[in-house]
């Protein structure tokens, strides 16, 4: 698809995403998604740098402040509409991120990526000390509560959430394509070897430069909404650890290499935490995205995008067959259910009492098997569709307790959708073309 089409149909995903939202009718739709798209800007938009030409960032925070300040400082000044805000805090931060690509380019490795971590701090003292925008105190952001678009009233969080989702898409088919174009190819020499790249006639230092200024403009057009969606900001939170841990550990569990693995990494982290912070608390986002990360750098490094392209080399070399995708897509849900299910135990412990204990190990150990099954299948380990049959056979009983305690229909619904679910991939996993795909690999090939 060229990058014109690919970019339109990205913008009418975008607005049929907000439709369907506006459908549903919930407020509490758009807070979330606001959070979890925002991230897809962030993650999309440090992946042209750290994924693209290998030059870890964790500056994201202080370029997402930059653009959050921006908008703070032109509220005070001379109030402007949010398209104009987008275009101002890209010019501040993509020339921030210009000025810092120039002075630390010439760092490599760890150098360079403590170098944007001093430049995080440096601009959040800069802020502290700036009476104007607030200072420590921080600065409240009176929005209004709904605002006219094209001849119709919404309300100003669903349209803070419409300018987001927009914003996603172009930072989406941004990063589709440079990843196409001669630009990305240029990155990719940078990744995988500068000093071959310097000596084959790359440009290298203006290739760093235009990464470091296109990263650095869509992160702070992804801060320039936030004073108008939290109506407040203050330094610590806006230039806080969160926003780079996420913005790096979203590609990373997703895939670094092309433009959908920040995609979906985003969704998967972002959706997860968003569940965790109404089941439990907000406190454990970053323990989850943590633990997730870790596990994803030992098992998978490659992230999740790596992870079924390597199952598909080995499973169906010359093209995926049918068997090949049913498998990815059992061990998909597999990874999904375990990690919900890891969340829901946690919310269990909250529980004082017997019940909720035993609740939450039961929960726990569903949840590992749920996940060592979801990762064997995909690297072809013999025990895997064993783990994989126990696990699915094991949600039965569970769903079905869970109807019997609460038989009304929406909740009847999701239970008996998973029963059907956990039969058909029980009887999927028994065929003899599956068994001799497991049976035929000794499991270590793959993890090669």
């Amino acid at each position: 698809m060229r990058p014109a089409a690919f970019f339109a149909a990205a913008i009418g995903a975008a607005i049929l995403a907000f439709v369907v939202a506006l459908l549903i009718g919930n407020d509490y739709l758009f807070f979330a998604a606001y959070t979890v798209v925002q991230f897809i800007v962030l993650a999309s938009a440090w992946n042209i740098l750290g994924g693209y030409c290998g030059y870890v960032n964790f500056g994201t925070a202080g370029f997402f402040g930059a653009g959050a300040y921006t908008a703070v400082f032109f509220h005070k000044t001379y109030p402007l509409p949010i398209p104009v805000l987008l275009i101002l805090a890209a010019g501040v931060s993509g020339l921030i991120g210009f000025g810092t690509g120039y002075l630390t380019l010439r760092l490599r490795g760890a150098f360079f990526s403590i170098a944007t971590l001093a430049l995080a701090v440096v601009l959040q003292t800069f802020v502290v000390n700036w009476d104007y925008v607030g200072g420590s105190r921080g600065a409240y952001v009176i929005r209004p509560d709904s605002i006219d678009v094209f001849g119709f009233q919404i309300g100003y969080i669903r349209y803070l959430c419409l300018m987001m989702l927009l914003l996603a898409a172009v930072a989406v088919a941004i990063a589709r394509t440079i990843e196409l174009a001669k630009l990305g190819y240029g990155f990719a020499t940078i990744r995988d070897d500068e000093l071959a790249a310097e000596a084959s006639g790359v440009p290298t230092l203006k290739l760093k430069l235009v990464a470091t200024t296109l990263s650095g403009a869509l992160m702070g057009m992804a801060g320039a909404t936030f004073p108008y969606y939290t109506g407040y900001v203050e330094p610590a939170s806006t230039f806080g650890l969160p926003y780079a841990v996420n913005s790096i550990a979203m590609p990373l569990i997703g895939g670094t290499t092309v433009w959908f693995g920040p995609v979906i990494g985003s969704l998967l982290l972002g959706t997860l935490t968003q569940i965790a912070t109404v089941t439990i608390s907000s406190a454990v986002n970053l323990l989850l995205v943590g633990g997730l990360l870790v596990g994803f750098v030992i098992v998978a490094p490659n992230g999740l995008v790596g992870l079924i392209q390597q199952f598909l080399r080995i499973a169906s070399p010359a093209r995926a067959a049918p068997q090949s995708i049913g498998l990815i897509a059992l061990a998909t849900f597999g990874f999904i259910a375990g990690v919900l299910e890891v969340v829901f135990s946690l919310a269990a412990l909250t529980a004082p009492d017997l019940t909720g204990l035993a609740i939450a190990t039961g929960g726990l150990v569903l949840a590992g098997l749920w996940i060592i099954s979801a990762y064997g299948l995909m690297t072809i380990q013999r025990w895997s569709p064993f783990i994989a049959t126990v696990a699915f056979a094991l949600s039965i009983p569970i769903a079905a307790l869970h109807i019997w305690l609460d038989r009304a229909l929406p909740n009847v619904a999701p239970w008996g959708g998973d029963i059907a679910i956990a039969i058909v991939a029980i009887l999927f996993l028994q065929r003899r073309q599956v068994q001799r795909l497991y049976h035929g690999h000794p499991g270590k090939e793959a993890a090669v």
